[in-house]
């Protein structure tokens, strides 16, 4: 079990789901990532996150992961300012295709369980009461 929350925390970290599935279709630069991020209703799923993603938060994620071998950076430098490129590394999508997608089939076959607790999530506490249902 110990190596299943080393696997978990190895991907965890503010805005890095929301990292992998902007990236999940290829390669992005940095700005257009902060904006398809910022415009996405992803981060709003689980989130009580009140602020939106900012440029240096973005920037300290991308470190970490780059660091971490969740993601590939690459500079060009051919075009004025220079483009800085960022992709899922082929180690996150491998670890992704074949570890993490098990784990998606079981929350799809189960999404009336995922919905009540993502809907208990955002209950204040004082509002939320013991229920029967599972």
């Amino acid at each position: 079990m110990l190596k299943w929350f080393d696997a978990v925390n190895w991907q965890q970290g503010e805005w890095v789901p929301e990292i992998v599935v902007a990236l999940w279709d290829g390669e992005k630069r940095f700005l257009d990532l902060l904006k398809e991020i910022r415009e996405s209703d992803t981060q709003h799923r689980w989130s009580t996150r009140t602020r939106p993603l900012t440029k240096q938060s973005l920037a300290r994620t991308l470190d970490a992961m780059q660091r971490d071998e969740l993601v590939l950076r690459r500079e060009d430098n051919s075009s004025a300012p220079r483009a800085v490129y960022y992709q899922i590394s082929p180690l996150l999508r491998e670890f992704l295709d074949q570890r993490a997608r098990p784990a998606a089939e079981w929350i799809d076959d189960h999404q009336d369980l995922i919905e009540r607790i993502r809907e208990r999530r955002f209950l204040p506490d004082g509002d939320r009461r013991d229920t029967d249902d599972p």
